[in-house]
């Protein structure tokens, strides 16, 4: 039989440890809503500390981070053309860049053929995007390039150095892993882009990467026709075929520009490409020639700093060749003047590799 007073006392340790116990759930309670708070407090002081530290554009973000989507202007070929009659004139000077940016493939781009892609790696594209930026183009034509992704991810670095280009289409074709593409500040106003084109005189053979057709028209009206061009290479096993590839490509080339211009005389032309073949060789005399004024091209010719003209080094043989050019229509032309503004990139820091081409770049007006 147990005593009253031991029995209060026993309830009255039993109240006492149910208190503590109570009190010992507030106090962990209480000191975790204080790691929580210190957690949010670190994390904020971080950001904004990093906010107020971090530099104008960050090379260090993943390959997973999300792109900025480049719209692909997918307007159709028998969309409306601008009348030539109210082509407006000469205005603000546009500036045109094109550049082969030497396989800048991203591993999200599937490949279109067989042979093996080497991936372009983070240090290689970020040297492109700054080439690019050192002259701020407000179109830009590249050769080389993968495919969509790859053009995005070009100009997401473009992006982050305060160069935004909204509009965007690349030419693809099955076969090729190397495509032609276009980058513009501007609206895409038509597109008459052909990716199996057949060559002139031969049936069973296209264009290796197509020919890129648009037309890409100002915030002042002002259209501007953009034919890009990527000629067989001069590596081959078979020289001559090469040879006679690159001529043919040529000849459909400049027939489907004289054609254009025939249709629509006023309205300025630009041709740029990498032809894989200098200024003076034959395969490329059927772009400036021509029976009348009006249906042959001008070409360009850009210097660098020093004087100098070549766009690609060979190493392995020591050789200096001009294969990067950009032809204008006369219409472009006269619009330019013979002084017209126009030069060579130099790399900003030569011992990182962007690509074996140095950009070429022109001012429109």
């Amino acid at each position: 039989m147990v005593d009253g007073g031991v029995l209060i006392g026993f309830r009255e340790v039993e109240r006492r440890c149910k208190r503590e116990e109570i009190m010992g759930e507030k106090l962990k309670r209480m000191l975790m809503r204080s790691d929580l708070l210190l957690v949010i407090l670190t994390v904020g002081v971080s950001f904004l500390l990093y906010q107020y530290f971090a530099p104008q554009y960050d090379t260090s973000y993943t390959e997973e981070e999300q792109a900025p989507i480049v719209h692909a202007d997918r307007v159709p070929s028998d969309s409306p053309e601008s009348v030539d009659e109210v082509v407006p004139p000469s205005g603000t000077p546009v500036r045109f860049l094109m550049y082969n940016v030497h396989d800048y493939f991203v591993q999200k781009d599937p490949p279109r053929a067989s042979y093996p892609r080497k991936y372009k790696s983070r240090a290689e594209r970020e040297a492109v995007a700054d080439n690019i930026a050192s002259v701020r183009p407000q179109i830009i034509g590249l050769v080389e390039i993968g495919g969509s992704a790859a053009l995005e991810d070009l100009a997401a670095r473009l992006a982050r150095r305060g160069l935004n280009y909204p509009h965007g289409f690349v030419l693809e074709r099955w076969g090729e892993n190397r495509a032609l593409a276009i980058l513009s500040m501007y609206p895409i106003t038509r597109n008459q882009s052909i990716a199996d084109l057949r060559l002139v005189g031969r049936t069973d053979k296209r264009m290796l990467r197509g020919l890129l057709d648009v037309t890409i028209t100002t915030p002042d009206h002002r259209p501007f026709r953009i034919v890009g061009v990527h000629l067989k290479s001069r590596v081959s096993d078979d020289p001559v075929s090469a040879e006679e590839q690159r001529c043919r490509e040529a000849r459909t080339l400049a027939d489907h520009v004289r054609r254009a211009m025939q249709k629509h005389p006023a309205i300025p032309v630009l041709v740029y490409g990498d032809w894989n073949a200098g200024p003076t060789e034959s395969s490329l005399a059927v772009l400036t020639r021509g029976s009348r004024r009006a249906e042959s091209l001008r070409r360009l010719a850009p210097l660098d700093s020093r004087g100098e003209t070549w766009t690609i080094y060979y190493r392995t043989n020591n050789v200096y060749s001009t294969f990067d050019q950009i032809y204008v229509n006369h219409v472009l032309s006269k619009r330019m003047g013979m002084k017209a503004d126009m030069g060579i990139v130099e790399d900003r820091d030569p011992s990182r590799r962007s690509s074996d081409h140095r950009a070429v770049w022109c001012d429109l007006r």
